[in-house]
């Protein structure tokens, strides 16, 4: 072997050195950031003639695994859902007061029937009639306190999807560039790890919004579907409506 040979072989093992460790420093600048992903440098040896010439960096890549990371994004997405599934309702449901109580809207209508049951045992008496009465118009009015509540419940709902579906257009777009980006260092055989976390994040946030389906693209970055099916990323951003 050469002296030339020798200097490149040991030149090739400084290149991948200094790429192992800077992968190693952003992974330790960044343990502590949210949504930052482990980069992995994989190299291989090179041999020319059946000789060794070196080694080289072959890409730098997210360690991540595909069955976990779709199970955390369809977690993150029930959760998601769940929570503000149960916020409307627990709005909603106090509205109507406690159920057992002694000032709630079911408590009201145990009322009625009762002034109601008392009137017919003396239809003459004017001052029951009056209670029954008295106490049908505070129900009615009751109902309609709680009906107006409600349509401004259903309002927020819907200003939240719109708000929403809005922020998921946004983040589509920017995930679908990112894809565009990724693809470019993948020709070139360049480092998209930074790209890929950055998109990785961005499909957290996506996920948190709506139910989805990542795939990893063979040209790099991702394809993402709804929970039925429908493409949203991946050849272009759809535009969401509501």
């Amino acid at each position: 072997m050469s002296v030339t040979s020798i200097l490149n072989n040991a030149n090739t093992g400084l290149i991948a050195a200094q790429t192992q460790l800077r992968v190693v420093s952003d992974n330790v600048s960044n343990v502590n950031t949210p949504g930052y992903v482990r980069k992995v440098a994989d190299q291989v040896a090179l041999s020319s003639q059946g000789v060794g010439s070196g080694v080289e960096v072959t890409r730098i890549r997210l360690a991540t695994d595909r069955f976990l990371q779709a199970a955390s994004l369809s977690a993150n997405s029930e959760a998601s859902r769940q929570g503000v599934r149960y916020e409307l309702y627990d709005r909603i449901q106090s509205l109507f007061g406690d159920p057992g109580g002694t000032s709630g809207f079911f408590s009201q209508v145990d009322s009625i029937f009762a002034s109601f049951a008392s009137s017919a045992e003396d239809p003459t008496s004017s001052p029951r009639r009056q209670d029954a009465l008295f106490k049908t118009q505070a129900l009615f009015d009751e109902s309609t306190r709680i009906a107006n509540q409600i349509q401004a419940v259903r309002e927020d709902a819907d200003g939240r999807i719109q708000t929403a579906v809005e922020s998921a257009n946004n983040l589509l777009t920017q995930i679908e560039a990112l894809n565009v980006q990724i693809g470019r260092a993948k020709v070139v055989n360049g480092d998209a790890s930074g790209a890929e976390t950055a998109q990785a994040a961005l499909v957290d946030q996506l996920a948190s919004l709506m139910d989805i389906r990542v795939s990893a693209r063979a040209v790099g970055g991702v394809s993402i579907r709804t929970g039925n099916g429908a493409l949203l990323a991946g050849e272009g951003a759809a535009t969401l409506s509501y």
